[in-house]
């Protein structure tokens, strides 16, 4: 049996949204934990294919225009909690793009929309089709959660646990 010589992985989706940060954040304290690297992932898809032949053609941008769009918003978004860590910015529907990062990942995070209150939390489908099909564990993280506090893990005590 081998031993896995590379750190641990933790795919984090990112959709430019309230969610997204939040689960940047928490992926940030659990991988101090784990000792783990972060990638952070962006789905992305170009709106030209999916316009009608007849929309006006100066709302139009090019591949590479939304693509440089896309990779920017990334960035600063990540940037906030991640300075020094460069987004995945890949082309294709999101579920896919994401289960196809987190192929070989120890975590996969997302983000997931506050509901109004006293409402209760529903799964995108893009959610639902990375929890079912991915291959590593999925934690779900939503705005009102707090990342964990750092701590030394020889610092706690379990119960039943020898302490030195």
């Amino acid at each position: 049996m081998s031993q896995k010589t590379t750190p641990p992985r933790i795919v984090v989706g990112v959709n430019h949204s309230p969610a997204a940060t939040a689960a940047l954040r928490w992926a940030l304290g659990e991988a101090r934990l784990r000792g783990a690297v972060i990638e952070a992932v962006h789905a992305w898809q170009w709106s030209g294919q999916h316009r009608a032949s007849y929309a006006p053609m100066g709302t139009w941008r090019s591949h590479d225009e939304e693509y440089q769009a896309a990779r920017e918003r990334t960035r600063r978004i990540v940037a906030e909690v991640l300075p020094s860590t460069e987004p995945v910015v890949a082309h294709g529907p999101p579920a896919q793009v994401l289960l196809a990062h987190a192929e070989d990942a120890d975590l996969l995070v997302l983000g997931i929309r506050s509901p109004s209150p006293g409402a209760p939390a529903s799964a995108t489908p893009v959610l639902a089709a990375c929890v079912m099909g991915a291959r590593c564990p999925v934690v779900v993280v939503s705005t009102e959660m707090t990342p964990a506090p750092e701590f030394d893990p020889r610092r706690v005590t379990l119960s039943g646990a020898p302490t030195r």
